[in-house]
């Protein structure tokens, strides 16, 4: 395989470590954004580096303009090209509907719509002068099916599944790839805060009868980042055990 280079936003999250581990492991050198939790992504960035992969690290706020430009540049400098851009990283901040607040509302839409739209933006004209990207987008369930006390998080997802389906037909002609995928409810740090009685209530509902982990996350970025997913574009899969 080309040794080609992806860059991962919240590299430093449970399922972003996981993206960024699987990747590197099938060959890629791996560029891992973190925002704030540079602990976490440099002790990924070491750990992959003692396996022997390659593997380093950048710093931005993505609900900045100048700081989503100064990662792509970073990330070009250190490795003069950017090949597959995976959007992981995301924000919650529920609330009822009618204790929501206009911050939380935009916090979320800032982070988790805004973000990926200005990266796209931003590595889009380095893959059109190669004639070839990858664009994979983390969604999730609720962006399609909605769920209570999210109206912020599932409107900010069901707008990166539009995102999605909009780039893949702009993009296509450029040999430039665009899907999604939507996990279901993921075990880390991000749903610490559902109860043992959710969890399992959730969980019951699932043909599979367990909940999916960060690794089957990564495995359908990894199709989907593939020179073999050449033809698959505009796709919204879902890792959920065919919850939906």
């Amino acid at each position: 395989m080309k040794q080609y280079v992806a860059l991962i936003t919240g590299a430093s999250g449970g399922i972003g470590s996981a993206i960024a581990t699987t990747l590197a492991e099938e060959g890629y050198k791996v560029a891992l954004h973190y925002g704030s939790s540079k602990e976490k992504a440099e002790k990924l960035k070491d750990t992959l580096i003692g396996k022997g992969f390659d593997a380093w690290t950048v710093q931005g706020d993505l609900t900045k303009k100048s700081d989503v430009t100064s990662v792509v540049e970073k990330t070009l400098d250190h490795f003069s090209h950017i090949d597959v851009l995976v959007n992981n990283a995301g924000a919650l901040n529920d609330a009822p509907i009618d204790e929501m607040s206009d911050e939380a509302f935009d916090q979320v839409m800032a982070i988790n719509v805004k973000g990926p739209w200005q990266l796209i933006k931003a590595v889009v004209p380095h893959m059109k002068a190669k004639a070839y990207g990858r664009i994979v987008n983390i969604s999730s369930g609720v962006g399609s099916f909605g769920a209570a006390n999210k109206s912020n998080y599932g409107a900010s997802k069901g707008a990166i599944n539009t995102l999605t389906k909009s780039l893949c037909k702009e993009l296509g002609p450029f040999g430039i790839t665009v899907n999604a995928v939507e996990p279901g409810m993921i075990n880390t740090p991000m749903t610490d805060y559902i109860d043992d009685k959710d969890k399992a209530a959730y969980i019951s509902r699932i043909p599979r009868g367990k909940q999916a982990r960060p690794e089957d996350v990564a495995h359908a970025v990894k199709c989907f980042a593939s020179d073999a997913a050449s033809m698959i574009s505009g796709q919204i899969i879902g890792v959920n055990g065919g919850l939906r």
